[in-house]
């Protein structure tokens, strides 16, 4: 009976441990962010600055997504009609839920969707980028 007993609280330990090793692995897991760059249609970054100002990070909030930064670029090819933004996530498969439940907010649907794929876009083309930190960044 006492190797039972044995076995049983051995069997406790080797849960609990495994429990809080897991609990401890999936808490040091970085969040990830994406960089997003446009390249605008010519004379149409001031427009899409105020759409993303207006509307659009609003609507990211809504899906959960956290607005890290919008910038303009000073410097490089095309600055005048380059806009970049960086969105957070918890996990990958975070982003993913979300890009999926802002596809189906009907105001982005028709703010943004409607008019990206109408004869007068405001964004040429986008360059994405998921990024996770290094273990020494305060971003983790």
């Amino acid at each position: 009976m006492t190797k039972w007993k044995v076995l049983a609280a051995v069997g406790v330990i080797f849960g609990v441990v495994g429990t809080g090793w897991g609990l401890s692995a999936q808490q040091s897991q970085s969040r990830v962010f994406e960089l997003r760059m446009y390249k605008t249609v010519d004379g149409k970054r001031t427009e899409l600055s105020n759409r993303f100002r207006d509307h659009t990070a609003a609507m990211f909030a809504e899906a959960g997504m956290e607005n890290i930064g919008y910038f303009n670029a000073e410097t490089g090819p095309d600055t005048e009609n380059a806009f970049v933004y960086i969105l957070g996530y918890p996990s990958l498969e975070a982003r993913d839920e979300m890009w999926r439940e802002l596809g189906q907010n009907p105001e982005f649907q028709r703010l943004i969707v409607a008019v990206e794929q109408s004869d007068e876009p405001l964004v040429d083309t986008i360059d994405a980028r998921m990024l996770v930190p290094t273990e020494y960044s305060d971003l983790r």
